[in-house]
């Protein structure tokens, strides 16, 4: 967040960048900036903005200067909020280990398109692993024929660690295994259902509560059993989701 003078007004803006350096990277935000002051009605500005590069963005004529020093300042002081809400990112998870972009061109005969982003991938082998791919692409489905498949719904990031799961790369961590979870549901797919159960049981920190709520949802039995067998005194099981026992 920075905020300075600009012609007479007082500017307010927002830089986003990744904690990790990458070459290619988003985040698409929406921003809310106010300047408050308890007996004065706030100022407020909204704007939506996807940040690709490291950048100032926000408004430089926020507030006139001479109607903030009159109105806002208490004590010499200004105070100001900013609100960013990350609705999406890509680049920013982590390091692929494999890739699926036009340098397996020749080694594909599907390209799977999510959100513009292209996966260029066997038929054959997806419709191995799962039950979805294969009616989609071996079944009556017009995408059967189709050499590019739009995969809508799902984040480009996501699909690309399910993929590496598919092909047997260790891709999954506590960052992206919520969403390899949602896709090997979505796809109906045994290696990523099984993997990402064998993740929560043996490396996840996530706290157990989180776990708990997560077996639950996508019906893995024995994160659940291996959870309840966690909680051990009546304050844990206070905290356990009054639908655990169903």
């Amino acid at each position: 967040m920075y905020v300075a003078r600009r012609n007479n007004h007082l500017g307010f803006y927002v830089q986003c960048e990744p904690v990790v350096p990458t070459d290619k990277w988003s985040i698409q935000t929406k921003i809310k900036l106010k300047v408050v002051q308890k007996n004065r009605n706030d100022v407020i500005e909204t704007v939506d903005y996807c940040y690709e590069k490291i950048i100032l963005h926000g408004f430089p004529e926020f507030l006139e200067w001479e109607q903030m020093e009159k109105e806002y300042i208490v004590e010499g002081n200004l105070t100001v909020e900013a609100h960013v809400s990350v609705i999406q990112t890509t680049g920013l998870g982590k390091e692929k280990n494999r890739m699926f972009d036009e340098s397996q061109k020749d080694v594909s005969d599907v390209v799977m398109v999510v959100r513009d982003i292209k996966f260029y991938v066997s038929k054959m082998f997806l419709a191995s692993q799962s039950t979805v791919f294969k009616a989609l692409l071996l079944g009556s489905f017009s995408e059967s024929k189709q050499s590019e498949v739009s995969l809508n719904g799902i984040d480009p990031d996501d699909f690309h660690y399910f993929l590496e799961v598919l092909y047997g790369e260790s891709a999954i961590n506590d960052t992206n295994v919520e969403g390899i979870t949602l896709l090997a549901d979505m796809y109906d797919s045994p290696t990523a259902i099984r993997r990402r159960e064998e993740f929560f049981l043996k490396e996840s920190k996530k706290k157990l509560v989180k776990k708990l709520e997560i077996a639950i949802r996508y019906h893995l039995e024995k994160l659940k059993k291996k959870c309840m067998s966690e909680i051990g005194i009546l304050e844990d099981l206070a905290v356990v989701p009054k639908h655990a026992n169903r």
